[in-house]
């Protein structure tokens, strides 16, 4: 009886704990269906509330895919991503030898909202403001990009989607080898998903 019993526990527990990791998405959406078929309204709202934090940790795995693990040789530490207000940040720190990069991708996505423009107002003033000295501004994968060549060198790219991406190194990196560091990155790919596309 002793065995049973214990038996029986460590399946509740068991249980408990699938629960706990993550819901079906598809199992609340149909909670918010049930709810809103039976004019249960208030319920539904409070599903869809959940539904919206599981497509939020959802889309925060695919932020942290966008970036490889490895771009020319260089590996790449764990991403880290935050989001606050319909802004989002994601930055993947490179690594090689001596050399160092940080790429990050900031803005709203996927109907965020928020700073989404970001990138589209950044661009503007680049385009009025002129040429600037110590910056080079040409096209990198069909996107307008700055390179930053004075000090510690930076390149930002402006993405279609409305976000930035800005690519930095420490002293032992120059503005060519950002460039060519870009170049290794799949830009097409994180803005077609930024856009909604893919």
């Amino acid at each position: 009886m002793k065995k049973q019993i214990l038996s029986l526990a460590s399946v509740s527990v068991l249980c408990f704990a699938q629960v706990a990791v993550a819901e079906d998405i598809n199992e609340i959406f149909k909670k918010v269906n049930d709810y809103a078929q039976a004019k249960n309204y208030t319920k539904a709202l409070e599903e869809l509330s959940w539904a919206q934090k599981e497509l939020t940790k959802l889309h925060q795995t695919r932020l942290g895919e966008l970036l490889p693990a490895e771009v020319n040789g260089f590996k790449g530490a764990e991403p880290e991503i935050q989001s606050a207000l319909g802004f989002t940040n994601i930055e993947r720190r490179y690594s090689q030898g001596e050399q160092e990069v940080k790429v990050s991708i900031s803005g709203g996505s996927g109907g965020e909202g928020g700073l989404g423009g970001l990138a589209g107002l950044a661009k503007m003033g680049m385009m009025f403001g002129g040429a600037q000295p110590g910056v080079d501004q040409f096209r990198l994968d069909g996107r307008t990009a700055m390179l930053k060549n004075e000090g510690a060198p930076e390149l930002t790219v402006f993405l279609e989607s409305g976000s930035l991406l800005q690519i930095t190194g420490n002293d032992r990196i120059d503005g060519p080898f950002l460039k060519k560091f870009a170049e290794g990155l799949k830009l097409a790919a994180v803005d077609s998903y930024l856009k909604g596309s893919s």
